[in-house]
Formats: structure tokens, sequence, C-alpha cells
């Protein structure tokens, strides 16, 4: 593996230092949602980076390990530096670990190195292998997803070549390939209670849940779809179609222990799952995610639903500005709000509670469609993926520093 980057910087990347970036001074008479909300409007882009790939980045996600890291997120989060301005943090949190894919490439980031600088740790690329010149659109990759190691962090990404490659991020090399699938994968997920599982989403008509350990396939879930979503028990997931279908399904009980009994997975057609109000009417579903007990989905007509699962109540709409396309949205993880971009280069920042826009994230090198976005742990920094390879972060910044950056600009023009 070998960083492979090219990096472009923001012009306000060197305007103040990292410690004052990440300060919050907010009046204590403010509730914790104005402080959300002010820290959400204080943003502005920071950092730029173009993977050399040059392709759409069509998935992020940080390696929040939540599954067997506990710690404090939003508001309650806090950062401690040490002298020399690096983050002092517990060695089991890896939240400031960034993955990205896009191209025939997955890229992994430290999001804090030096104090908040956004730098390479690992490159794999799945096209390393082929002349130079030689046709790579079968390498392209489109999703990925972590597993924790107590010694390692895996991801398991997946695209056009219909396998699913498992990559140690402390080896720095491919461990196993996982065969079945015959067309394009859409999606992987991992289970959030095991990280031996993952579920990955294909265009040939299944999902399919893995046991990474064992190499092996347990069940087949005949539905054709382009997107899947666990619930937060890991004992149901739904999944979303091109045709604006939502199917419940629930995992087999004792799948684990008749997996060690038999080598062939265990199939199931549509009539074990259970089909769902069409809430999005014949538009493709693009991204699912539970929140609050409830579920938020999208379609590519640029429209997003909350709603419950069980009832198949509608809670709230969101119909998103120039959305009408293909892109990963992001649950903030204290599930009180979601970012999503858009085909002309900007992110939305709604509130879960409310139902209301908080903020619109844009800048005038941003032109393009983002393709994805997540949140980091203390939602102090949004990152957005998008066309071209680019990937762009914008951090939260104090009053006093951008009063500064007002007055240089009055002086500059001055001058």
């Amino acid at each position: 593996m070998a960083a492979t980057l090219k990096r472009a910087v923001s012009p306000v990347d060197r305007e103040d230092s990292p410690s004052k970036v990440l300060k919050t001074e907010m009046s204590s008479a403010l509730s914790r949602d104005e402080q959300q909300r002010k820290i959400f409007q204080n943003m502005r882009l920071r950092r730029i980076i173009k993977e050399n790939h040059g392709q759409d980045i069509t998935q992020l996600a940080f390696f929040f390990n939540n599954k067997n890291f506990l710690a404090p997120v939003g508001l309650d989060m806090q950062k401690t530096f040490d002298k020399h301005g690096s983050v002092q943090r517990d060695y089991t949190d890896t939240s400031n670990v960034l993955a990205t894919v896009g191209g025939p490439q997955v890229n992994i980031y430290d999001n804090e190195h030096c104090g908040d600088h956004l730098d390479i740790m690992s490159n794999f690329n799945l096209a390393s292998a082929l002349e130079e010149g030689a046709d790579n659109s079968h390498t392209t990759l489109y999703t990925f997803c972590w597993m924790y190691r107590v010694d390692d962090a895996l991801i398991a990404t997946a695209g056009a070549d219909t396998n699913i490659h498992v990559v140690s991020l402390a080896r720095s090399k491919e461990m196993a390939v996982l065969e079945g699938h015959t067309k394009r994968i859409h999606d992987i997920q991992s289970h959030p209670m095991n990280d031996q599982h993952i579920l990955s989403a294909s265009k040939d008509g299944t999902v399919r849940l893995w046991d990474i350990k064992a190499k092996k396939c347990l069940v087949i879930f005949q539905i054709e779809c382009n997107v899947v979503c666990f619930d937060p028990s890991g004992k149901r997931f739904i999944s979303g179609s091109s045709k604006g279908e939502l199917r419940e399904w629930t995992l087999p009980e004792d799948i684990c222990a008749t997996s060690t009994q038999t080598s062939e997975p265990l199939v199931l057609d549509k009539s074990n799952s259970r089909l769902l109000k069409r809430i999005h009417g014949d538009s493709p579903i693009d991204c699912i995610r539970f929140a609050n007990g409830n579920v938020l989905s999208k379609s590519i007509n640029g429209r997003m639903e909350y709603w419950n699962l069980d009832t198949g109540a509608v809670l709230q709409t969101f119909r998103i500005k120039t959305s009408e396309i293909h892109t990963r949205f992001d649950v903030s993880l204290d599930e009180a709000y979601f970012c999503v971009g858009t085909s002309q280069g900007r992110i939305y920042v709604y509130s879960l509670h409310t139902g209301k826009q908080i903020v619109e994230l844009s800048h005038r090198r941003s032109s393009k469609a983002i393709r994805c976005c997540v949140f980091t742990r203390d939602c102090k920094q949004i990152l957005g993926g998008g066309e071209g390879g680019f990937l762009w972060r914008y951090d939260y910044v104090t009053d006093d520093t951008l009063d500064q950056w007002k007055n240089w600009h009055k002086s500059q023009r001055r001058a």
C-alpha cells in the first residue's frame, strides 16, 4: 500500500491555530441545542484534498468503533492537547481515523494529525496490478465498512468486480476475498453488535450475510435492492430498491449455530420479509439510517422521510434542494442531526428534533456533486466527498477568529 494522493490546500488553511479552531467559546446562557447550532453555523471550509484517482468519492466513514469503545459525543466530548498540539486520546479511541472509497482505491486518513491536519495513513488500490493504460473499470469500488480487531482494524470493500476484499490496516495487505456475488456490489454494512458479520447488497438480486472469520456466506436473501441497513439490535435489517420498495428482514436466530453444520448458505426469498409502505413512491432509495428508534431514508428525487418502522407513520418529511442525485447522508452520533450533500457542492445540516434546516455549508470552490458526507464524533467538523475525487472538510471556527479574519480582510482592502 502506498500513499498516492495529490493535495490541494484551502486558502484559509493557515489563518489560525488548531487550538483556536477546536476551542468552543460559548455563553453559558445558551441551551445545548443553541450551542450546537452555533457550532454548525460557524463552520468554514478549511481543508481540501484531491485524491489522484480523479473519480467520485462514493462513501466516507470514521472508525468510531462504537461496539467496543464508549465515549462522549457532540458537546460532551472535550479534546485535550499535548505541548506539541497533538490530540491526546485513549489507545482504543480510533475516531480520528477516516476512510474514503473512490475509483479503485480505499484511502485511510488521520483527521487529527498534528492537531487538526488531514493526512494520509494508508492506501489500498485494487488496480495496482494492472498495466499502465489498461481498462480499470472493473476495479471500481463503491462501498466499504469497518470491523474491529483487538490488534487491528479491517475494512471490507466491494464494487464492480463482484468480490468483497477484506483489508488489514495494521498489516497493510489484503487478508481475504469473499466470492459469491455475480454482479457489482452496491452496499456493505457491518453488523452493529458483531464484528464477524457483514451484509452486502448486489445488482445480482441478492443480499448476503457473511462470516468474515470463516470466510463464508451464511444467508442469501433473494431481493433486488440498492441499499441495506441494520437496525441497532442487529436482529433485522431494511432493504431499499431502485423502484422505491422497502422491506424488513429478520435474521435467523440460529444462523451462527447452523452455519457450522453445513457448507451451504441458507436461502430466503421475499416471503420471509415484510413489505413496507412505499413512502418514496417509485423513486430509487439511495440511503437508509436508523435514528432515535426510527428510520431516516432518502430517495434520488431529493426527498427524505423520517418514519416509524413498526407503524409506518411518517414523522417528518425533508425536501432537500438540488439533492436529486445518488448521495449518502449521515446522522450524528447523538442522533439529533443529519447532513446531506447536493448536486451543486453544498452540504445541508438539519435537526431531526425540529425538522428545520440549521445551515447550508458552501464555498465557491465546491460546485460539483457531494456524493457522501459525515460528522466527526464531536460534531465540530463535517466532511464531504464528491465528484472528481475531492474531499472537503468544514471546521468550527470561533467568533473571535472570524472577527480576526474579517479585520484582516478589511486591512488588505485598505492597503
